[in-house]
């Protein structure tokens, strides 16, 4: 679809005279043209954005989002926002990246220390396997660095 048709699909489902009544009894002074044009200018900066991942413009009270769905569609929204927030930031005991990394040192542990297991197993059974034992040794020494 090109943009016109994506304006025209989402203006035209979008229901502006109940977005005006809403508006008028909390004060608020908007034409029916104004809220038109401004909807036209967020779809087209969602239209236009060259991020490949999902995005989200707004502009007084409408909202646009496109979203990519199993990068196969693209999905646009045009919402209407009244909105009373409370919002929290606060610092992580650990940045999350190094979550994931300790996540992955334990993964990566774990998984050492079967390969070890399963050495030992192999050298139990055949002393003379001397790749085994080379590996021991040497799964022995990256177990204890990473430790």
């Amino acid at each position: 679809m090109n943009l016109e048709q994506i304006q025209e699909q989402l203006i035209e489902n979008f229901d502006f005279d109940r977005v005006l009544e809403i508006l008028l009894k909390i004060g608020e002074e908007y034409s029916k043209e104004d809220l038109v044009q401004n909807a036209r200018s967020l779809i087209k900066t969602a239209y236009t954005s060259r991020e490949m991942h999902d995005i989200c413009n707004t502009a007084g009270y409408l909202e646009v989002t496109r979203a990519y769905l199993n990068e196969e569609e693209v999905g646009y929204n045009l919402s209407f926002l009244l909105e009373e927030s409370s919002s929290l930031s606060y610092f992580l005991e650990k940045p999350f990246s190094s979550k994931i990394q300790e996540e992955k040192q334990l993964t990566l542990a774990k998984q050492l220390d079967e390969l070890l297991q399963l050495n030992k197993d192999v050298f139990e059974k055949d002393e003379m396997n001397h790749l085994s034992k080379i590996n021991i040794n040497r799964l022995e020494e990256i177990i204890e660095v990473l430790n």
